[in-house]
């Protein structure tokens, strides 16, 4: 009987051992023909095992294959599980160890869709329909020792065509526990194909969700991420180094909340367009965080520093190579219905705070920086280079009352420039802006120069101070021009056809120089006001009104009156030059001496017809004077009366009583004599009293309009001597 018990528990014993054998074998097989059913996709296991001493399970050669059923999605090659079954008895999860190698993860995107998006409605199917009215426990679990070693992941991007590969991902988690007291720590640490690494270290409360976390990045290359950039931009290549190591602060429960600080550094950053042309790149870029508050939209920057930039900039008339690169043209439309605020008051607890903007960095700075300027817009390629440019400020908040940012460059390898420009944050519309320009090459700027005012610039040096203050957008700019040893060409052509060249030759003062001052006003609100406009047609303006008066210009050379250097006007019957005269013309000959390279050319003009007049007129007076002794002049009634009574008064008036008494011929005879004896006194006198002098003077031609109705004038004309046209005759509004 007992040898009979002992066969049965034997038997049965050996039934359970072998059913306990074969159980794994069971499970396997079950779970690969009914994995779709299970899990959603199917699945395949090459070796599974269970140690039923230490509740250990064992999985080899795992893989869950895509919905093809060709490639695989998910593969590891070693699982092994290390658990506590009692303590299901006690409605909790112990994992004493769980270890995971060689786990393989492929996921692909295309149009924003996911190779995985089956398998998350197959499971959120299931969840839906549970019923969730039903209140459930907390779930107790205790982990400890999780580790993934040489994982690998690989993201497929087919929208752009670009697999990005990470591998060897390994980690080690000691403990979460569902009642545990202090956080869990878990490190991650791989490394980058080409020597860098990822590192993060986090330290999570399972209980209230208390997390905080290290990111540490090394040596991350940016060319392999050439194609999402590409996705935005019109580029050929994008790349730079990365290093960075970034804190996080926060809860699980409300991760928009977390608090970022760290430090970023991007070294041989450089981004290339279509034609391989580097039009964006820094030796170094630095950005210490301070505090970075996503849901309150604060922003704080303890220092932001770029070194060895270097910037390229074409523009075209209606656009630039920024513009064009980045797609930003294309785009606004699209960019504004994303900035679109969205309607649902479900997500109101987890977007960030409206209130406003806040940022601030204490301390900014640009240091050798470069910027290559081109554009195309007379025609021809204008090139300009920037260099040693050094931008730097200190407290540049949102809230600040005022911010100064003050900058140093270097134009065109030779010319200085320095700037300060201050703003309210809170109210662009005012702003101020301080420029000191020196030693700008004005040859540099021989493009403009030909296309809108017709010169060439052989050579001279600006020296350029401006003052603008903006308030509410209203603009008061005064702008100080120097201008040095400029000499220039006339050339063919010109928008504007401006007489530059005569203006400043009439600007300069003793000493060769130039001094403008151009005042600009606007009010910047007006989409209409263009202050670039206002500069430019202050400066034709006071070009234009330098070269067409002037006498105006010069009289203060001469301590003279500039009408008195304009013209200089006789009566019908002077032969030689008054007192008055004299002064004038002793003021020309003292402008000659002073303005060096002046051309002086007076002409003479007067109205026939009026001066034979006159001459009628003197002449009946010498026969009023004979009979009655009398001066016609001061007697001008009783010599109407006489000269009346000497013709015949009833067909005739007073003035052709008078000149009926003269014979024409006389009368022509005696006006080309006035006029020879005039012009030949003022040549004479002032040959005289200006020895080499090269004033001339000039009879004007009979038929010029000038003229008519006009006095015995000569008529002053200023120019230079080596340009024998007069410019003022060809400016044009």
């Amino acid at each position: 009987m007992k040898k009979k018990a002992l066969k049965i528990v034997l038997g049965v014993a050996g039934i359970v051992i072998i059913i306990l054998l074969l159980l794994p074998g069971f499970v396997k097989r079950y779970a690969v023909n009914n994995s779709k059913e299970l899990l959603g996709r199917q699945i395949q296991i090459e070796k599974l095992k269970y140690n039923y001493f230490t509740s250990t399970v064992k999985a080899y050669g795992f893989k869950m294959l895509e919905q093809d059923e060709k490639d695989n999605f998910i593969s590891f090659d070693t699982l092994m599980v290390n658990l506590e079954p009692l303590q299901l008895f006690k409605d909790k999860i112990e994992i004493e160890a769980l270890y995971l190698k060689g786990l393989d993860v492929k996921v692909s995107m295309k149009d924003s869709l996911f190779n995985f998006d089956d398998l998350i409605a197959f499971h959120s199917t299931k969840e839906d329909s549970l019923n969730k009215d039903v209140e459930e426990e907390s779930l107790k679990y205790s982990l400890s020792n999780l580790e993934l070693k040489n994982a690998d992941f690989h993201f497929n991007n087919q929208d752009i065509e670009h697999i990005t590969n990470i591998e060897n991902i390994s980690f080690l988690v000691p403990f979460i526990g569902w009642d545990q007291e202090h956080k869990s720590n878990a490190d991650i640490k791989f490394n980058f194909p080409r020597g860098g690494y990822f590192e993060s270290k986090l330290n999570i409360n399972p209980l209230d969700g208390a997390y905080d976390a290290t990111i540490t990045i090394s040596d991350l290359y940016l060319d392999p991420f050439y194609k999402y950039v590409a996705k935005y931009a019109e580029i050929n290549s994008f790349s730079g180094i990365v290093d960075s190591k970034i804190q996080i602060i926060g809860n699980t429960n409300e991760a928009v909340k977390s608090i970022v600080s760290g430090t970023v550094k991007v070294n041989d950053f450089k981004i290339t367009d279509n034609n391989d042309k580097t039009f964006l790149s820094a030796k170094e870029i630095g950005a210490t965080i301070k505090k970075i508050d996503y849901f309150n939209s604060s922003y704080v920057f303890d220092s932001f520093i770029v070194n060895d930039s270097y910037t390229f900039f074409q523009l075209d008339s209606i656009s630039n190579n920024f513009l064009q690169i980045f797609k930003l043209d294309s785009s606004s439309e699209s960019t504004e219905k994303v900035n679109q605020p969205v309607a649902n008051d479900t997500i109101k607890n987890n977007t960030p705070n409206d209130s406003g903007l806040y940022y601030a960095v204490n301390h900014l700075e640009v240091n050798r920086g470069i910027l290559d300027y081109t554009d195309n817009l007379t025609g021809k390629p204008f090139n300009y280079h920037l260099s040693d440019i050094e931008i730097d400020s200190d407290s540049v908040f949102s809230d600040s009352k005022w911010v100064d940012i003050y900058s140093d460059m270097l134009l065109n390898n030779r010319g200085t420039l320095r700037a300060k420009v201050g703003f309210d944050p809170k109210n662009t519309t005012n702003a101020k802006l301080d420029i000191t320009i020196e030693k700008f090459v004005l040859s540099d700027i021989n493009i403009y120069a030909n296309h809108y005012t017709g010169h060439t610039i052989l050579e001279g040096d600006m020296f350029y101070y401006s003052n603008s203050i903006i308030t509410n957008g209203n603009i008061v700019s005064e702008n100080q021009l120097l201008i040095k040893n400029v000499s220039l060409n006339n050339s063919k052509g010109g928008l504007y056809s401006l007489p530059l060249k005569f203006a400043l030759f009439l600007l300069k003062d003793k000493n060769g120089d130039v001094n403008l001052n151009i005042p600009v006003r606007g009010d910047m609100n007006d989409p209409t006001v263009n202050v670039g406009k206002i500069v430019w047609n202050s400066f034709k303006n006071l070009i234009v009104k330098a070269a067409t008066s002037p006498g105006k210009l010069l009289a203060g050379l001469v301590d003279g009156d500039p009408k008195d250097l304009e013209q200089i006007q006789f009566k019908y019957l002077d032969t030689i030059p008054s007192e008055k005269n004299r002064s004038q013309l002793d003021k020309l000959l003292e402008l000659e001496q002073k303005k060096e390279g002046l051309k002086i050319e007076m002409v003479y003009y007067v109205d026939k017809q009026l001066q034979k007049e006159a001459i009628a007129k003197d002449e009946a007076g010498k026969i009023y004077f004979n009979e009655t002794k009398k001066d016609y002049l001061k007697d001008e009634k009783d010599f109407e009366t006489f000269i009346l009574s000497k013709t015949a008064a009833d067909s005739l008036d007073f003035k052709q009583s008078y000149m009926s008494l003269s014979n024409p011929i006389l009368l022509d005879s005696v006006s080309k004599n006035n006029t020879k004896l005039i012009i030949s006194n003022i040549e004479k006198y002032i040959e005289i009293e200006g020895g080499d002098t090269q004033i001339k003077v000039i009879v004007s031609d009979p038929k010029a309009p000038e003229n008519t109705g006009s006095f015995p004038t000569l008529k002053v004309n200023f120019s230079m001597k080596e340009d024998e046209s007069l410019e003022t005759k060809k400016v044009e509004e």
